[in-house]
């Protein structure tokens, strides 16, 4: 452990933790001194009286992913792919860690199920820009929805203070709103609406979108141009949002919780792109050699925020009168 990580555990007021018993099998193998294993072997059996928490717990666990704590400005936690390691930020509180836990851990479930990883700078990037677009925003909003889901059944069980947590961080005043009110219906979190609530609104923060853009598509671009990599980038391969719900919007039992139209996903503020964002992502693709000429890789456009894919009906009407 760090000096800085130390110092900063010393901030943290001394509760009791309980032993090291997690309720959960296979167990995690947690690295870490004996306060560090038993802070997040208590936030492990908070989780696990829910039985999609538990489920998602379960994937990352017999995945062979390692929990820790690890110092970081400005985020309460990350999973390391290729590493296979899950860590929390020690800083944060225990109630806003379960949150970060639930979170990180359907990633390593979305990574066991063959999502690739959006940080990845050696994946050659021959998906649009919208379908990368539509993708990445998706991980995150299914992530983010999976622990509103989770914190619910927690909740239910008869512990709220893990989702009053959640709630009141900033970033999640919008999923937390909209969580709330689908909640007044009470097979909500049954019928897959609170779930699917809290994954719209995960795009009306758009600073948080703005954030994820840069990171994953400015930056992977830049990366790949300077280590001459993108020439054989084609951005030539489109996904449609039904696709995209349907192989991450998935309940215990491997159906999709997704309630509404997925093909919303594919207009509007579910792809619109930061201006500045959107300028620097045309100048990289066009210098991009092989990168396929669309409207998909023009994020400048106000066709970009149409939807790029015609119903089975409209298409067969198209078909009629082209005859």
């Amino acid at each position: 452990m760090s000096v800085l990580q130390q110092k900063f555990n010393s901030f943290i007021p001394e509760q009791e933790y309980g032993d090291l018993k997690q309720n959960l099998n296979p167990p995690f193998e947690i690295v870490g001194d004996e306060k560090t294993k038993k802070r997040i072997t208590r936030m492990i059996n908070q989780i696990v009286v829910s039985e999609t928490g538990r489920k998602t717990l379960e994937i990352a666990s017999k995945a062979g992913y390692q929990l820790g704590m690890e110092f970081a400005f400005g985020c309460n936690g990350g999973c390391n792919k290729e590493n296979k390691n899950i860590v929390l930020n020690p800083v944060s509180e225990d109630d806003v860690l379960v949150g970060v836990l639930i979170h990180e851990c359907r990633h390593a479930g979305q990574f066991e199920r063959g999502e690739y990883d959006a940080s990845d700078d050696k994946r050659p990037r021959n998906e649009t820009i919208k379908t990368n677009i539509m993708r990445t925003r998706a991980v995150e909003a299914d992530a983010q929805a999976t622990a509103a889901q989770v914190l619910g059944e927690i909740m239910e069980a008869g512990n709220d203070e893990p989702l009053f947590a959640f709630c009141r961080q900033i970033d999640n005043y919008p999923i937390a709103k909209a969580f709330q009110n689908a909640l007044r219906n009470e097979s909500a979190l049954k019928d897959g609406t609170a779930r699917t609530a809290a994954f719209l609104a995960w795009y009306e923060n758009e600073p948080i979108k703005k954030a994820y853009d840069e990171a994953y598509q400015v930056e992977m671009m830049t990366r790949r141009e300077k280590n001459n990599t993108n020439r054989s980038d084609t951005y030539s391969v489109s996904q449609p949002a039904s696709r995209i719900v349907k192989e991450l919007c998935l309940n215990n039992d491997g159906s999709c919780y997704f309630s509404d139209n997925p093909k919303i996903l594919e207009t509007g503020h579910y792809v619109e792109v930061n201006r500045q964002t959107a300028a620097k992502i045309k100048d990289l693709i066009d210098r991009a050699p092989s990168a396929k000429k669309s409207i998909e890789n023009n994020p400048v456009e106000d066709d970009f925020k149409k939807s790029s894919f015609k119903t089975a009906a409209l298409t067969a009407v198209l078909a009629r009168k082209t005859r």
